[in-house]
């Protein structure tokens, strides 16, 4: 009886031994696996539903051309340009950027190229498109200039349009949808970070660096609304961007704190933050997102009283004339404690002897923000008034894009090959 027990005993460890093994191999194998990027289940509080939130996904992608539909598609599926510090290439997660998808645009003046690379500090893929010169030469390196899109943007609209004008004058240029909109990667969705969007044009430098076409001495940086603040900012202690220059500059921070014009009291303020700190003590509690509008999402929204800012933003942003299916003009509301910490304008002197040019509407609510970091900043430097244009007006309205071109093309030339003498 008792060698029976013994005998039942071993079987059981035995049995139990070859279980854990196999639980192990098998653990093993399931975490060996690449890890497949998530899409984050949006939460939001009234009025939007859950199930509202899916409806309008499916409804923005169910409004995707077959050729934008083909690229979300490609930019869940493609691989990541990156390199070491030493300059080797990681095999398993690189593709050469001369492999990627290509789409030749059908205007004669540039060429298109979709492009992936990493923001190596939060591992977040960025989904852009560069742009190249209708002659382009990969033999030759050209100068490059990266365009930063406004908040709640996306990098098919306005920074699109003027990476376009800019190639057709023959410079690489760089639209990036900034991480956690758009294409681009990152969780929770929507995130509007500042420290992020400063992060992005260094990461967007970083990318240029290893193209072998782009002279990489020569890298300027265009920044749009709340994009020219976020460019100003990274280029105060970014070296690596040689001329700066912004288009109706917005600083997001300010605004955030004090409203339009200054006109939001320190008590408001302050409650605001109150808000957000409730709602953050709420999300990690299990509890829903909160997301805030950047313009008004429908036209009966727009009060009696609102800005032109506020008018044309929505008309920019949510009908045909500005709209696009991946600018879903909301914002993860826990992160405007953030916006109100960001100062854009923090020491405009530090980029002498870089080259600054601000470009503005003549009849543009937010001149002054360009205007006050135009006179602490440091020569060579420019103010370059639109007549009759508006802050929005600037983004696509063709009467005042040519001109902003045409300016922005004479300040590149002539300051993305000035400075090889330069002394820090």
């Amino acid at each position: 009886m008792k060698k029976t027990l013994t005998a039942v005993l071993s079987a059981c460890m035995i049995i139990s031994l070859l279980q854990f093994g196999a639980d192990a191999k098998q653990k093993t194998k399931s975490t060996s696996k690449p890890k497949q990027q998530q899409q984050i289940e949006l939460k939001v509080e009234k009025p939007q539903t859950i199930n509202e939130v899916k409806k309008t996904t499916q409804e923005e992608k169910a409004n995707l051309t077959a050729e934008q539909l083909t690229e979300q598609q490609s930019a869940e599926q493609q691989p990541v340009v990156i390199q070491d510090n030493k300059g080797s290439k990681k095999a398993k997660d690189i593709k050469k950027s001369d492999k990627v998808e290509k789409n030749i645009n059908k205007e004669p003046e540039f060429l298109k190229e979709k492009v992936f690379y990493l923001k190596q500090c939060d591992n977040i893929k960025i989904a852009a498109e560069l742009y190249t010169p209708k002659d382009f030469d990969k033999s030759k390196e050209y100068p490059a200039i990266i365009v930063v899109h406004p908040s709640g943007g996306v990098k098919e609209q306005t920074a699109g349009l003027y990476a376009r004008k800019l190639a057709a004058k023959g410079f690489i240029t760089l639209a990036y949808d900034a991480a956690y909109q758009g294409e681009s990667g990152g969780e929770p969705r929507y995130m509007e970070d500042p420290a992020s969007r400063v992060e992005d044009v260094r990461t967007a430098v970083d990318y240029l660096t290893t193209l072998p076409f782009v002279d990489k001495d020569n890298i300027g940086v265009l920044g749009i609304c709340s994009g020219g603040g976020y460019a100003f900012n990274a280029a105060e202690t970014e070296m690596r961007i040689k001329a700066v220059a912004t288009v109706s500059a917005f600083d997001l921070g300010r605004a955030r704190r004090q409203g339009l014009g200054d006109s939001i009291s320190e008590e408001l303020q302050k409650q605001k933050l109150k808000n957000v700190a409730e709602q953050r003590t709420r999300e990690v509690n299990g509890k829903s997102y909160k997301y805030s509008e950047y313009v008004p999402d429908s036209k009966r929204d727009i009060p009696a009283n609102a800005s032109t800012l506020y008018k044309e933003g929505y008309e920019y942003y949510k009908t045909s004339r500005g709209a696009h299916p991946r600018a879903v003009n909301k914002y993860l509301f826990s992160s405007l404690d953030k916006q109100m910490a960001f100062t854009a304008f923090d020491k405009p002197e530090s980029l002498a002897p870089r080259a600054v040019l601000f470009i503005v509407g003549g009849n543009a609510e937010t001149a002054y923000f360009s205007k006050e970091a135009y006179e602490k900043a440091k020569e060579p430097k420019e103010y370059f008034v639109i007549p009759n244009a508006t802050h929005i007006g600037l983004y696509d309205r063709i009467e005042y894009v040519a001109p902003a071109v045409e300016k922005l093309a004479e300040f590149y030339s002539k300051h993305l090959s000035s400075h090889k003498e330069w002394v820090y």
